[in-house]
């Protein structure tokens, strides 16, 4: 993302950023714990009220080292997104706020499952157990990291942030593609990985009231060029028109919050996020 002054934007476009800002803490700080790695501490100061503090995180043991390699890359990615958009929103930018990746029956990640219909009710979900349970926090993680992205970008003014922001938004689908395709490939032979991703998206959209998620499950479509309906993958969580749908700033923030209702902190961000926008939707 080229840098831009922070007075060239509007307070809208301020005000986006830094709630995307606050999404990519959080996918760094999931992510580089996964590898073994650390997010410079430079990288996440700023404004806000809440500490620069993680709860937990843990090493995944992968087995499969072509899927760590490209973990790394990912993390490496999200680590490298917060220079940008700190450039771009300048002395403005809030610093990280409490970020919970921790392992109970009440964490985060346990709550999602759990609701999701995972695993059963007080059940610990650990992400970092296994390449299994990493990849469905993952397929979590970043099917709201897109659907973010895709819909601020219609909220930002400054072209030039605009055009930067696809650029970032093209980084997060590469990587959810990555993680679609594992589970949809591996899926093949066991269909438990299918049916705990058709769950977790299920459970997002009632997040949202209905929505635009998609599960990785096989699907049946009517084409142009076929007399009859034919099953094809579903790699890409695209809607009729072949386009990936966006989630509003609020509906975010129920992604995160493990909420379908109007509130300033939970889930993955006990306190809050920092910023002006920090109040979720009501569904």
């Amino acid at each position: 993302m080229t840098a831009t002054p922070a007075k060239a934007q509007t307070a809208g476009d301020i005000d986006a950023l830094n709630l995307v800002l606050n999404m990519e803490y959080l996918l760094a700080q999931f992510e580089s714990a996964a590898v073994a790695a650390a997010v410079p501490a430079d990288r996440l100061t700023g404004n806000g009220i809440a500490g620069v503090a993680v709860r937990g995180g843990a090493a995944v043991s992968f087995s499969d080292t072509v899927l760590r390699s490209m973990v790394q890359e990912m993390a490496n990615d999200n680590r490298n997104h917060l220079l940008p958009i700190r450039n771009v929103i300048g002395a403005l930018s809030v610093r990280q706020p409490l970020i919970d990746i921790s392992v109970s029956p009440t964490a985060p990640f346990s709550m999602l499952m759990q609701q999701a219909g995972v695993v059963g009710a007080g059940v610990t979900f650990n992400p970092y157990a296994s390449e299994e349970n990493f990849l469905y926090a993952m397929f979590f993680l970043k099917n709201v990291s897109v659907a973010t992205y895709r819909g601020l970008a219609s909220t930002i003014s400054n072209r030039v942030v605009v055009q930067n922001f696809t650029g970032l938004l093209g980084a997060e689908a590469i990587h959810l593609a990555t993680i679609r395709s594992y589970l949809y490939a591996r899926g093949a032979t066991n269909q438990r990985l299918r049916d705990n991703a058709d769950k977790i998206a299920a459970y997002q959209n009632s997040l949202n009231g209905g929505g635009v998620f998609q599960g990785v499950s096989p699907r049946t479509r009517t084409t142009a060029v076929s007399a009859s309906p034919i099953t094809v993958a579903n790699i890409a969580p695209a809607q009729s028109d072949g386009a990936v749908s966006g989630r509003s700033a609020g509906q975010m923030l129920n992604q995160f919050y493990l909420s379908s209702a109007a509130t300033a902190s939970g889930g993955f961000f006990p306190e809050g996020v920092n910023g002006t926008i920090r109040t979720s939707a009501s569904a």
